[in-house]
């Protein structure tokens, strides 16, 4: 009698849909929390690059464009670092890899005015 019944036919046939929506959930669920650490993981890059950026500019602008490339470098060892003078500015520019994201590179610009008794 159990056999014939309609409602235990359709209990039979939807059984493995359960377990397939749960796997589907779990998937988007690592999928978005995947994105999630690489996006955080690239906001902290960022904001490396960005002090590492200012602090560079800063260095430079008091110390000369060598103490600001190191200065630069200290602050983000993984990222490339140019500091360039001219005339009564400095401008510090750092890129490095975004941490999470592959491929993709985050730049950095400071720009800061040279100290009067600066050496260059």
């Amino acid at each position: 009698m159990s056999g014939s019944d309609p409602a235990m036919r359709r209990a039979g046939a939807d059984s493995g849909s359960v377990t397939v929506e749960a796997a589907l959930g779990i998937a988007s669920l690592i999928t978005v929390l995947a994105v999630a650490a690489a996006g955080a993981g690239a906001a902290a890059t960022q904001l490396r690059v960005v002090d590492a950026a200012r602090e560079a500019a800063r260095v430079a602008a008091t110390s000369g464009t060598g103490p600001g490339r190191s200065a630069g470098r200290a602050a983000a060892p993984e990222a490339d670092v140019t500091v360039e003078a001219g005339g009564t500015h400095v401008t510090a520019v750092v890129v490095a890899p975004a941490r999470g994201l592959p491929g993709v590179e985050l730049r950095a610009r400071a720009v800061a005015r040279v100290e009067p008794g600066a050496t260059g």
